[in-house]
């Protein structure tokens, strides 16, 4: 047996201990009887607030119906006592009567948000207990019923009820449970119900299904409230309806709040302020309804863990030496990861998708999208932003969400699309997330143990082996919320690797990562390859990609478009295309002579969010009366470069400096309208923003409307979901307008539109800088910036790469040049006003 567990062995054994403690003191007649009592009655509200902090804590689920499976193990016990059943009998029925309702509630309650879950079982809680209030042949209705003595089928005596044999058996039953919910805590019961609850689309990728887990959270935490219910029956000896009405829901609420969701003390601390606390109002001479109210608001406020994790935060700090940050993985070879040698032509396929299209609602997100990965094989799928990327990804992890997927996908003989997802790890196919998503309130060590349904010790000694591997053993029993962002990717890659998947699915997993990073990222992915394991990837750092896939297929408008060797797919006229973007012809822009003042300069700007490095030391002028294009692939920084310019994000490092009085306006990459307001209510809500009112909002309005197509100004008053997405990019810049700017930065104007919406909106942007506004276009599309902007900035991992004007005639082909590797071979010049 391990130390560790040894050490969850000794804290389950503390509470049978202190309950043998407790009863040995009881018994010596030491304690007054009515206090020996409120001890008694105190155990059995430790079971049931055990019931429910663990549901709130571990599955995180708020039930009202708790009252009701309290009532119906009393009345079970009550109703048994008096009908000849055993002891047996009645634990057995009331456990199996509450756990049937509360799988029920619980499956019922996954597909609901919170305040249904609160709504479900409030109702369940009112329909129990008028049932058992007009039931009176069993409950005794109003006038209740008296609780006997229940004789043991096994031959384990006779329990009387209302006396101190009662007392002993509460108190014991209540550091049982106890014990039961310590060596709970290690499990994989544990795990997976924290999984479930802190990311549901990433742990149906490993294999948790959510609702199975929360009608089997919910199932156990309704036996636990029923047995509290029987010991209740025995400790009181009557059970009447005024014990289990809605007030005690608040109470039971305010109980595990104060004590703490999810901890084991935490329910002894809320059991005790149960049973004493009519006693402390009647101290204090206010009604319990106005103490429990003052209690619950002022943990919430002071307190909103609860005061066991208070305590416990404070005995850290008291404790708490310097923590050490943990050594980096460091990469000895100087020398790059060198692929394993790709699959012969004649290997068999393990992955083929044959007119596979995914819908969303009129939207194709997948159109047609036909491909096969041969056993063994890096498959590298590129393509701009919006190109269907991740929505492929999500077809093959069984995650489209509300998407409607046709076609075919066959993975190993097996038709993909008929499986569930929580069934697709079983088959031996792991992914991991753009964002790294983890679960947060799980160590590292748990965020890969979580993946087993039942955890051994050679499943620990596996886990710990591949943390080693990856780089992240010296921080296993850390939180994911604790470690770099380059660390919580390695975290969510080991999470995939757990049970060694055959088939890898990687969504970005370059993005965001330095350089050093991204080499141990990449020999990671070769050992992969050299283990045999099949891997599709997709990522927009196209040399790192390119350096560890056999082959690439890139996509465009949810369709492949070319397929090729990494050295030799960007050279389709198709690809580049996609990517680059088709110039249209140039606009008549507003004439320059090169002595404009800059409306805004960055001197030496960083930005990183957490340990993301989004820009490195960018230095840009943007000259008055101008059209500057930034332009870049999709995590370039274009966006965080954006929002510095516009004044709503301080940079981490360089300064930004504007003129006096300068107004800016942003207009945010999907454009974050207001969808169920009217187009007039969403410039006027942008206007009320910018301090405009009265008799400046209407002639503001006016002319802003005037600068609308014709279609739009007819509309005002029709909600903003009814427009197609060009025009609500349209309106979008209006909003903007609504601020009368003199800078309008517009992040992706021409995203998911159509070529004819894009023409539109863009010759109604050059209209703006005509009429004195200067514009500063984030694109993606090279070729569209080159054709609409007086400038062009080239961003490559948050760097300028290349700057210039496309009148130069050898602008372009070092833009290119640079868009894809971050290359110039001429000096780089940045745009001076």
């Amino acid at each position: 047996m391990s130390v560790v567990q040894r050490s969850h062995l000794a804290r389950a054994a503390l509470g049978p201990l202190l309950a043998a403690v407790l009863i040995t003191v009881l018994s010596t007649g030491a304690v007054p009887p009515y206090q020996a009592y409120s001890v008694g009655l105190a155990a059995v509200y430790t079971v049931l607030v055990l019931s429910m902090n663990l549901l709130a804590g571990w599955a995180g689920i708020w039930s009202i119906a708790h009252p009701a499976f309290f009532a119906m193990g009393a009345y079970f016990a009550a109703y048994g006592s008096t009908h000849g059943w055993s002891l047996e009998l009645v634990v057995l029925g009331a456990a199996g009567c509450a756990a049937a309702f509360g799988a029920f509630l619980g499956g019922m309650g996954a597909r609901f948000s919170m305040l249904y879950v609160a709504l479900l079982t409030l109702a369940f809680t009112m329909v129990s207990l008028e049932v058992m209030g007009q039931w009176t042949s069993v409950t005794g209705g109003d006038q209740g019923v008296a609780m006997e003595k229940l004789d043991s089928a096994l031959g384990l005596g006779t329990l009387a009820s209302a006396g101190t044999q009662a007392q002993y058996i509460a108190v014991g039953v209540a550091g049982v449970a106890l014990a039961l919910a310590a060596l709970a805590r290690p499990s994989a019961l544990r795990m997976r119900l924290v999984a479930a609850k802190s990311h549901p689309m990433a742990a149906r990728s490993i294999g948790i299904a959510p609702e199975a887990q929360s009608a089997l959270a919910f199932a156990v935490s309704a036996v636990f409230a029923a047995m509290a219910g029987v010991l209740l029956a025995l400790v009181v000896g009557f059970v009447s309806p005024d014990r289990f009405s809605l007030a005690l829901s608040i109470s039971l609420i305010a109980a595990c709040v104060l004590g703490g969701p999810g901890t084991l003390t935490g329910a002894v601390v809320g059991g005790a302020y149960l049973t004493w606390a009519p006693t402390a109002a009647e101290g204090v001479g206010l009604p319990q309804p106005i103490l429990q109210g003052i209690v619950l608001i002022a943990a919430l406020l002071f307190l909103p863990g609860g005061v066991v994790p208070a305590l416990a935060r404070l005995a850290h700090r008291l404790r708490r030496r310097p923590a050490t940050p943990p050594a980096a993985l460091v990469d000895h070879s100087d020398d790059p990861p060198q692929p394993a040698p790709p699959p012969a032509p004649t290997a068999p396929e393990v992955l083929v998708l044959d007119d596979t299209t995914v819908t969303f609602g009129g939207l194709k997100a997948l159109e047609g999208a036909s491909l096969s990965v041969r056993t063994g094989e890096t498959l590298a799928i590129i393509g701009p932003n919006g190109a269907g990327k991740t929505t492929l990804l999500n077809v093959l992890s069984g995650l489209a969400g509300g998407g409607r997927v046709t076609g075919s996908a066959v993975y190993r003989g097996k038709a993909l699309l008929k499986t569930r997802a929580t069934a697709r790890r079983r088959l031996g196919i792991g992914r991991t997330f753009q964002h790294a998503e983890t679960f947060s309130e799980l160590t590292v060590l748990e965020n890969v143990l979580c993946t087993r349904r039942r955890i051994t010790a050679r499943d620990r000694a596996r886990a710990t082996g591949l943390l080693d591997e990856i780089g992240l053993a010296q921080v296993a029993d850390r939180y994911p919320d604790e470690l770099s962002f380059g660390l919580h990717k390695r975290l969510d890659l080991a999470r995939a690797l757990a049970e060694e998947p055959e088939l890898l699915i990687l969504d970005e997993p370059f993005g965001g990562l330095d350089a050093a990073e991204r080499t141990l990222l990449a020999r990671q992915i070769v050992r992969q390859q050299r283990r045999g394991t099949t891997v599709v990837i997709i990522d927009h750092v196209l040399d790192d990609l390119f350096a560890v896939a056999h082959r690439v297929v890139a996509f465009d408008f949810g369709r492949p478009i070319g397929e090729g060797e990494p050295g030799k797919v960007l050279d389709d006229p198709r690809v580049r295309s996609s990517y680059l973007g088709e110039g249209g012809a140039r606009g008549e822009l507003p004439l320059r002579d090169g002595t404009e003042r800059a409306a805004v300069r960055l001197h030496g700007v960083d930005h990183a969010y957490g340990g993301v490095t989004a820009l490195r030391g960018v230095d840009l002028a943007i000259p008055r009366g101008s059209v500057v294009g930034v332009v870049g692939a999709n995590g370039a920084g274009k966006s965080t470069l954006g929002r510095i310019l516009h004044g709503s994000l301080a940079p981490t490092g360089g300064r930004r400096a504007a003129d006096d009085g300068l107004r800016t306006a942003l207009v945010p990459e999907g454009r974050a309208l207001f969808k169920t307001l009217s187009l007039r209510e969403n410039l006027e809500v942008a206007a009320y923003a910018a301090g405009v009112k009265g008799a400046a909002l209407r002639e503001r309005l006016a002319e802003t409307a005037e600068w609308l197509p014709p279609r739009l100004r007819e509309r005002m008053g029709a909600p903003v979901a009814g427009l197609s997405g060009g025009e609500q990019q349209i309106l979008a810049v209006a909003r903007a307008l609504m601020a009368g700017p003199d800078l309008l930065i517009v992040d992706e104007p021409a995203l998911g539109l159509s070529p004819a919406m894009v023409d539109e909106v863009y010759a109604r942007l050059g209209k703006l800088a005509h009429d004195g506004i200067t514009v500063v276009l984030l694109e993606q599309s090279l070729g569209r910036a080159a054709s609409a902007c007086h400038e062009v900035v080239v961003l490559h991992d948050g760097s300028i790469a290349v700057s210039g004007g496309p009148a130069d005639p050898t602008f372009l082909a070092r833009a290119e040049q640079a868009y894809f590797d971050g290359q110039d071979d001429a000096p780089v010049a940045v745009a001076q006003g």
